[in-house]
């Protein structure tokens, strides 16, 4: 039985290095990072750990080769108002205008095809390249996915990478919206509808 937690402040390099070496070949990554990926993509990690861990919705295999970065229904990681402005003005400072311009694009196109309706964003969903395969993706899902079960509230998620639609459609998510990301890669948005 893989065993799974949440992640708490400490975890963050690790989680980075996870997502990092995860999302290496994603092309909605390279395109929000151009070719500075080895730089810039540590900070958008860092930045979405940041935002998320506190809710507890980050999950984590304990040997953190395997994460999921969750939003809860009605979350706020994606209001730039408070602390949580620090986190994305920082992110900006850091990672250069190119880099956040290829961000907000991105996620404007996203945004434009989230449901009104509350829903659980399954915003990250890495595995470490030589631990794919192994059922630790379904692991680190499995405590939201249970809630929102009981709760009757879908999961949705976002895709730019083919090869993940099988995988994810595995877990019960499945397309229901292209979303056009100006100059960036096809896109998919994914839905789960709870499962009773």
């Amino acid at each position: 039985m893989i065993s799974v937690r949440q992640a708490v402040a400490a975890d963050r390099a690790g989680v980075i290095d996870t997502v990092t070496s995860a999302f290496h070949d994603d092309p909605a990554w390279e395109f929000m990072h151009g070719d500075e990926y080895t730089r810039v993509a540590p900070l958008l990690a860092g930045a979405l750990f940041d935002l998320r861990v506190e809710s507890g919705q980050v999950w984590v295999t304990d040997d953190l080769t395997s994460v999921a970065l969750w939003e809860e229904p009605a979350g706020t990681s994606f209001l730039s108002t408070g602390a949580r402005a620090s986190v994305w003005e920082r992110y900006q400072q850091e990672a250069g205008d190119a880099a956040w311009e290829r961000l907000h694009r991105y996620d404007v196109a996203v945004e434009a095809v989230m449901p009104s309706e509350p829903f659980w964003y399954l915003g990250v969903l890495a595995t470490r390249p030589e631990r794919q395969g192994h059922g630790q993706a379904r692991a680190v899902t499995s405590p939201v996915l249970a809630v929102a079960d009981r709760d009757g509230i879908n999961c949705c998620l976002e895709t730019s990478k083919p090869s993940n639609k099988p995988i994810y459609a595995r877990l019960g998510f499945l397309p229901s919206a292209d979303i056009a990301i100006e100059g960036g890669p096809p896109t998919w948005w994914l839905t789960r509808t709870p499962v009773r």
